[in-house]
């Protein structure tokens, strides 16, 4: 039998190559389509939108070595749609203001937060065991007070007041702003300290955790503690919450920083600054209600102490609720 020209692979070398090269690829060629057609008709999460952006990239290579190797192969054809279908859904316009604010809170923000809650938990345990560590500090040691708790406060303590009286004689909307000021540049930076690998952001949460159950003690140390409490009732557990989410988001940033997978690290760190910059949108809203209540309602007589109460763990309970529920298929929110 006569041998093949030289260069020329056999006749049935070209049916194997593409075979092979189908059984090798196909289950990636598959969940690529499955995505896309997923992605086409609704959201997805990050993690599967990496997987999306990772798989597409692959096929596009697959393509290109389907046309030079088998071109019109059934494999090619295939190829070519799917590849189609997938940049259609990655570079699609997006989507107008107005209907991209309302998927952000509707499912983007809620499917961040469940999507990340090991960042939420590291969140709250900086947050809560300074809290824990600056309340025991002072009630076994109450001289420590003098590190862990503001001169001014300090005073007022010594004086037999609260130092939040004044908010009383000041106008609600400026009293208003500068709590929302001053709380969302202590959220900002728990975000932004992300970039230190989240080292920033987790003793950020903690010295503030120190401080408020430093201040918590020592005021009842000096027989405060009722009226601080009654003060900080109603808008402190939505504060606090808000801070948990600017941390977390924080902690999401830092993700991308430290653990980039197969992703290049500036590219892994876009993707997370996206997904974290979803939870700040959340943490500041949050945080100029809180400040809103803080101004009117926590200062005043308007409320008992115990009215205060059941509102300031219901803004938070429903914030939470909202997070944990929103953007689930065939799941209203409660």
């Amino acid at each position: 039998m006569p041998s093949s020209p030289a260069g020329a692979p056999a006749p049935s070398a070209r049916p194997r190559g593409v075979a092979a090269f189908v059984r090798e690829r196909r289950a990636a060629w598959e969940r690529l389509a499955a995505l896309a057609a997923r992605a086409a008709s609704g959201t997805l999460p990050l993690a599967e939108v990496e997987e999306l952006d990772r798989l597409y990239r692959r096929a596009a290579g697959d393509l290109a070595h389907a046309r030079t190797a088998f071109p019109g192969s059934d494999a090619e054809g295939f190829l070519a749609q799917v590849i189609a279908r997938a940049y259609g859904v990655l570079h699609r316009p997006r989507p107008r203001r107005a209907a991209a604010i309302a998927a952000l809170y509707r499912d983007e923000a809620p499917a961040a937060f469940r999507a990340h809650l090991g960042a939420f938990g590291l969140a709250l345990a900086a947050l809560g065991g300074g809290l824990a560590a600056g309340a025991l500090t002072v009630l076994v040691d109450p001289a420590a007070a003098a590190v862990l708790v503001p001169a001014p406060i300090r005073d007022a303590v010594a004086a037999g007041r609260l130092w939040t009286d004044g908010l009383l004689s000041a106008a609600p909307g400026l009293a208003g702003g500068a709590i929302l000021h001053h709380n969302a540049g202590v959220a900002a930076l728990a975000f932004a300290l992300g970039l230190t690998a989240g080292l920033g952001t987790s003793a950020l949460l903690l010295v503030n955790g120190l401080s408020v159950g430093a201040i918590l003690v020592h005021s009842a140390q000096g027989g405060l503690g009722p009226g601080l409490l009654s003060f900080v009732a109603a808008h402190g557990p939505l504060e606090l919450g808000a801070l948990l989410l600017a941390g977390q988001g924080g902690l999401v940033l830092a993700a991308g920083l430290v653990d980039p997978g197969e992703w290049p690290r500036r590219a892994a760190l876009a993707a997370r600054g996206r997904e974290a910059a979803r939870l700040l949108a959340v943490a500041f809203p949050a945080l100029g209600l809180a400040a809103a209540v803080e101004a009117t309602v926590s200062p005043g007589p308007l409320l008992p102490a115990a009215a205060k109460a059941v509102l300031g763990l219901g803004l938070a309970a429903a914030l939470f609720l909202w997070l944990a529920r929103a953007g689930r298929p065939g799941r209203p929110i409660a």
